[in-house]
């Protein structure tokens, strides 16, 4: 009796080991589809290192924005398809400035995502207008008096001011409580030094585009500039020029992509 449970208890572990081993190799397998592009009024789109393993398929989208306005992509709203199967991606939203490109990652997790060929709708790709209503800001006083400012439907908050003699360095928080979108290009905002002179903005950051309810945050950086003025023992003065612009969503219309299985791939 003894033997007999354990060549019992032998054979559930090899079944056991057999199972795993199965699942693993599953999960490692790798199938790779073709790369694939697609090109509309507004932008075209390249779709490379298409990948996918049991649990998800991704690949690497680059959209180049062919018109003077900002373009809004949502992921989020992307639709995989293969038969009846559909999945959906939770990547962040991110925008592509006018006549630029940006590059992302796009997954869609699901079971069983290895398909021969799928499809990817790509849907959530909106037009912002980068002439939209400009939003008229005073000048922000630094030492700062006070940390919060409102404009229109955008309100700013100072988190952090650092004045030295050679650098000044600012952090705000914004958010935006419109119908549309706010558009924030922290480059186009100047420093008004001690002695009057405009002093720009040395911090490089993307144009941030705010939906209704969102928050983000941007640094602006201001070197010393001889002769006007020390920035720590005296006033200076955000002037915002055009950082700040609201506009409408306008979706675009939407484009498919399918996906063919790579078979020279391995």
């Amino acid at each position: 009796m003894k033997h007999l449970f354990l060549a019992i208890a032998l054979f559930f572990g090899i079944q056991l080991v057999a199972q795993k081993k199965e699942k693993k190799e599953k999960e490692d397998a790798k199938t790779f589809y073709k790369d694939a592009t697609v090109e509309t009024d507004d932008y075209n789109i390249y779709v490379i290192d298409v990948v996918a393993v049991d649990g998800y398929a991704k690949f690497k989208i680059k959209i180049f924005n062919k018109t003077n306005d900002y373009l809004l992509v949502k992921p989020s709203e992307f639709v995989y398809s293969a038969g009846d199967k559909k999945a959906y991606s939770k990547d962040k939203t991110y925008s592509v400035p006018p006549n630029e490109e940006e590059s992302e990652v796009i997954d869609f997790k699901g079971q069983d995502m290895q398909a021969t060929n799928f499809t990817v709708d790509f849907k959530g790709i909106y037009k912002a207008s980068a002439a939209g209503k400009p939003i008229s800001i005073p000048d922000f006083e630094l030492p700062a008096t006070k940390n919060e400012f409102t404009a229109e439907n955008c309100t700013c908050v100072l988190k952090k001011a650092d004045l030295s003699t050679d650098k000044t360095v600012t952090k705000f928080y914004c958010s935006y409580n419109g119908d549309g979108v706010t558009i924030i290009n922290p480059v186009k905002a100047s420093l008004i030094m001690p002695n009057g002179q405009e002093n720009a903005n040395t911090k490089r950051h993307k144009p941030i585009i705010l939906e209704k309810g969102n928050t983000d945050d941007f640094f602006m950086v201001y070197l010393e500039v001889k002769g006007a003025g020390d920035m720590q023992k005296k006033k200076t003065q955000i002037k915002w020029n055009d950082t700040f612009r609201e506009s409408k969503l306008l979706l675009t219309p939407a484009t498919k992509l399918t996906f063919e299985k790579e078979s020279s791939k391995k």
